[in-house]
């Protein structure tokens, strides 16, 4: 497995806000990006479909404390990985989507969905959370 890094990006929230959109799996189809498809949730579940191959079960685990959500799949195939916030002060945070792809995945593939994901998540954030 090789380690591929998306881009962070700002967030105009708090990092308890931002995490707890992110952990939420009912807000997860809002923010996910398109190649990603949510089939079903359960507790402490998620289950995915990559466009239209099989789908893989995720447990996820939140660790708020340390502003960490990480996904690890419960069978073969599928990609782990971890959601970071970081607080950059007057209410804003940076998150940082990692994962762990399979070798002969294309990297440019992979940091596009992701830097997709970051952007939908702000976007789903600001919708949510920061309405005037």
């Amino acid at each position: 497995m090789t380690q591929v890094r998306g881009t962070s990006r700002a967030m105009a929230a708090d990092v308890d806000i931002v995490l707890n959109t992110a952990s939420d799996l009912t807000r997860a189809p809002a923010w996910l990006p398109a190649p990603v498809q949510v089939v079903g949730t359960g507790a402490g579940t998620v289950d995915l479909r990559w466009r239209d191959e099989s789908v893989h079960r995720y447990e996820i685990d939140l660790k708020a404390a340390e502003h960490r959500l990480a996904w690890h799949p419960t069978g073969d195939g599928g990609w782990a990985g971890e959601l970071r916030v970081t607080e950059q002060g007057a209410g804003s945070s940076r998150a940082e989507l990692l994962v762990e792809a399979a070798d002969d995945a294309d990297a440019g593939e992979v940091r596009t969905v992701l830097d997709a994901a970051l952007q939908a998540l702000a976007a789903e954030v600001d919708q949510n959370f920061n309405v005037s």
